[in-house]
């Protein structure tokens, strides 16, 4: 939750940039797409330890997504194996067949009942509009590159290889833009640890029809940015929104924490972190947008002992999850990669506002 103080947080708690959603202990991430003048699109697999419990909840009027119900309050609640965040829009969610074998290969799935050996794994995904963010061609990631991003999450996850990137012109933000098109965006990762202890982090591709500044200068976060004491310089100069840009949004993210919860209760985490997308963007959750938040909690620090107290625990992480979640949204523009310009794509903030993700990017 926010120093309603104004004062900076004291050591150790507080929002936390460096490896965003990795600051969950147990959470694997791999990539796979491609940055280039023709094709700009890509997707990115999160792996939950095994035994986390999983949530999800669809704001947005035009959503694309996968294997939803499954993970819903109510159902056999065995989890997910893998959450896709990918690019492609509806297309896009044809590459969550090349993590589904790979997961299957690695046997990481679902027991199914009868047929010695054989695992099902259940993997829900969100995608997002980014069809065309090239050379004009519909070239959604490919059930190649969910492999691929499957691979390299599972290497993560093992520890054989390095972490991968969380924030920058990768995976799923590949193609992202915000504000009618008028601004390049990426991918966003954002953590805050709480006097407790615990932990909760996001993951986003922010790609929202809404803007992150206000028509009078300035973000929409500042206030938030002034709570966490942050000393950021102003932003100005943001491009002007078209309202007759084409509409090809949606924002989509992971909330994470390693605290235990059942599914009603890491649904509720996943609802509330969608007020950290309204605060970051506005309009939000419009009938362009397919606004999407899953929520994974590990179950690594039980919720405290009694109903008041590990009530208060649970409105306390909800509340964080909204901060991380717009601090991940800013993070997703200050950190994306400005294109060539022969490219002809939007600017990115790094351009518009040198001086302000320099400060955003050190913290």
């Amino acid at each position: 939750m926010t120093d309603s103080g104004g004062s900076a947080p004291e050591a150790g708690v507080g929002p936390v940039r460096s490896r965003g959603i990795l600051e969950v202990p147990g959470i694997g991430l791999g990539h796979a797409g491609q940055f280039s003048q023709a094709r700009m699109t890509g997707l990115s697999v999160v792996l939950p330890p095994p035994g986390s419990t999983v949530g999800v909840d669809v704001r947005g009027g035009g959503p694309a997504t996968h294997e939803t119900d499954v993970i819903a309050p109510g159902t056999h609640s065995y989890g997910a194996d893998a959450i896709v965040l990918t690019g492609g829009s509806a297309f896009g969610l044809g590459a969550v067949s090349g993590v589904v074998g790979t997961l299957a290969e690695a046997g990481r799935g679902f027991p199914a009942a009868g047929l010695d050996g054989t695992v099902i794994p259940l993997v829900p995904a969100a995608a997002i509009f980014d069809l065309g963010r090239g050379d004009g061609s519909v070239s959604p990631p490919t059930p190649d590159e969910g492999a691929l991003a499957a691979r390299a999450a599972l290497s993560a996850a093992s520890g054989a290889t390095a972490d991968e990137a969380v924030r920058g012109s990768v995976g799923a933000g590949l193609g992202a833009r915000s504000g009618f098109q008028s601004l390049r965006s990426g991918l966003g990762s954002f953590a805050i640890r709480l006097p407790g202890g615990t932990v909760v982090a996001a993951l986003v591709a922010a790609n929202s029809l809404g803007t992150i500044g206000s028509p009078a200068g300035g973000l929409w976060l500042d206030p938030l940015l002034r709570s966490y004491g942050f000393g950021t310089p102003a932003v100005t100069g943001l491009p002007a929104a078209s309202t007759e840009a084409d509409d090809r949004n949606t924002t989509i993210a992971i909330v994470a924490t390693d605290a235990a919860m059942d599914p009603a209760q890491v649904t509720r985490i996943a609802a509330g972190a969608h007020a950290g997308i309204a605060r970051a963007v506005q309009p939000s959750h419009t009938l362009f947008d397919g606004d999407t938040v899953f929520g994974i909690a590990t179950g690594a620090r039980p919720l405290s002992e009694g109903f008041e107290s590990s009530t208060r625990e649970l409105v306390s992480i909800t509340a964080a999850a909204a901060d991380a979640l717009s601090l991940a949204i800013l993070d997703a523009h200050a950190s994306a990669a400005p294109a060539d310009a022969a490219w002809r794509q939007p600017p990115t903030l790094s351009e518009i506002a040198p001086d302000f993700t320099s400060a955003f990017t050190a913290l």
